[in-house]
């Protein structure tokens, strides 16, 4: 059977299912610091499903790291048919066809001004699926090498997604958990605010902390596990080749995504409405969203008494750019909700994979175009699209920098201060190991290379 050119199309038995080709000169920094996502992406070797092949160097602190994860040694041979690359195992890959009369003349020359990549390398990483180099690689902006060159952290999105879209969540080669453990440690890493604010509330139910506060919390992380979930299946999709049996899974997962975000919104709301005992008595007027008119904006119950009880927290979420960023997503999630979904396009850009893309109505538009990223995930013309994939990717990081600020902004520690000391004593013990890792929390091993 022929093997897919997308690993993302490929069976999910293929061994192995997705093949990285290091830059070792551009990443040898980056893979011999400990924890680095170079670093970590070399260890990947590990998982049957995952191969890596590092470039030729003559780096021999580098070499030694290689042996250590496993990985093969290799280098460029010449010969009268040509270029091949000759693996340790073995294996010899051509570089340049034996067909081919003459080498080009810049064959060892850098492919960019000032890249470690040359145009032998180039050549070398079409025996797999992505070029990784450092994140300071100029070639990281060539467009000849498309969208084949990559970094270490996005190798690490992709092992993510491609693995566990095919529900294996390794912990380390010889230890897998199961999907609700995945996506609990997932979403606690990313919203590391919340395990602090949640061990408090535990602790402190009914004992300080309100039934309200309690219940608000818990609604809070099952949503933000969901987006994760929802996140996870909208990347999966956005990384297959293009078609409509993609696109209506996509847009399904995008749309519950999106609404997911401003349920957060409301949530947080609710907590610090809750929190604060405000006492609010008209659930509408609980809102991160400040009015639009200065008028309605100075009569906002919520944020009149907000500044009062922690002024701090008032100042981050009254700021332009955070009311900017929250608005940005209401126009997209009333008309996902109430009105029409958007119209799905297949675009093939230069590229066999293509992308699906949908269609923008003229609010949503005009909302979304204010944020600076937005060139990143809006295809400007007539009509305008969203490109779903860049979209999640910073609607993500906008929740994840919002929630964690809220949350560590609510003054928890009142709460804690008001039980007993062997139960302060608890939380904070609690507290520094989850600091030290969530997975040393849960009693596993090791942290988890790629979750």
């Amino acid at each position: 059977m022929q093997r897919e050119k997308n690993p993302f199309d490929r069976d999910p038995h293929t061994v192995p299912l997705i093949r990285f080709v290091l830059h070792s000169n551009s990443l040898a920094d980056e893979i011999l610091t400990q924890g680095n996502p170079s670093h970590r992406l070399a260890r990947l070797n590990c998982f049957k499903e995952i191969e890596v092949i590092p470039l030729p160097t003559a780096n021999n602190d580098l070499l030694r790291r290689f042996a250590e994860n496993g990985l093969v040694s290799t280098e460029y041979y010449s010969h009268e048919a040509g270029v091949a690359l000759r693996v340790s195992d073995g294996s010899i890959y051509d570089v340049i066809s034996p067909f081919t009369k003459r080498l080009p003349d810049n064959f060892w020359e850098p492919i960019i001004r000032d890249s470690n990549v040359t145009l032998a390398d180039l050549f070398a990483s079409n025996i797999g699926d992505f070029l990784v180099v450092a994140a300071t690689e100029p070639s990281l902006k060539c467009k000849v090498a498309g969208d084949n060159i990559i970094t270490a952290e996005q190798a690490l999105e992709i092992v993510r997604i491609i693995l566990t879209a095919h529900g294996r969540f390794y912990i380390t080669a010889g230890r897998s958990v199961n999907e609700g453990f995945y996506y609990l440690y997932r979403f606690k890493k990313l919203f590391m605010e919340f395990q602090y604010a949640w061990t408090v509330a535990v602790y402190a139910h009914e004992k300080g902390l309100s039934e309200k506060t309690y219940d608000y919390l818990a609604s809070l992380g099952t949503r933000l596990e969901f987006i994760c979930r929802a996140y996870d299946k909208v990347a999966y999709f956005s990384l297959r080749t293009a078609n409509h049996d993609h696109q209506s899974t996509q847009l399904y997962h995008l749309v519950y995504f999106v609404m997911l975000i401003t349920g957060v919104f409301d949530g947080l709301a609710h907590i610090i409405e809750e929190f604060y005992q405000m006492n609010i008595k008209r659930r509408e007027d609980i809102s991160l969203r400040m009015p639009e008119s200065n008028k309605d904006r100075k009569s906002s119950t919520f944020y009149q008494l907000l500044q009062s009880k922690n002024a701090n927290l008032y100042e981050f979420l009254a700021e332009s750019d955070t009311q900017r960023d929250i608005k940005a997503f209401y126009p997209l999630r009333d008309s996902l909700q109430h009105r029409e979904l958007p119209a799905g396009v297949q675009l093939h850009q230069n590229s066999e994979t293509g992308k699906n893309v949908f269609e923008l109505n003229s609010e949503s538009y005009e909302r979304l175009k204010g944020v600076p990223h937005s060139p990143t995930f809006i295809i400007r013309g007539n009509p305008r699209f969203l490109d779903p994939y860049p979209f999640i990717k910073w609607a993500q990081e906008v929740l994840v920098g919002l929630v964690n600020r809220v949350l560590s902004s609510i003054d928890w520690d009142s709460v804690c201060l008001t039980l007993p000391s062997e139960i302060q004593h608890k939380i904070s013990a609690s507290n520094e190991s989850y600091k030290q890792g969530f997975g040393q929390l849960l009693g596993w091993a090791e942290e988890p290379l790629y979750f």
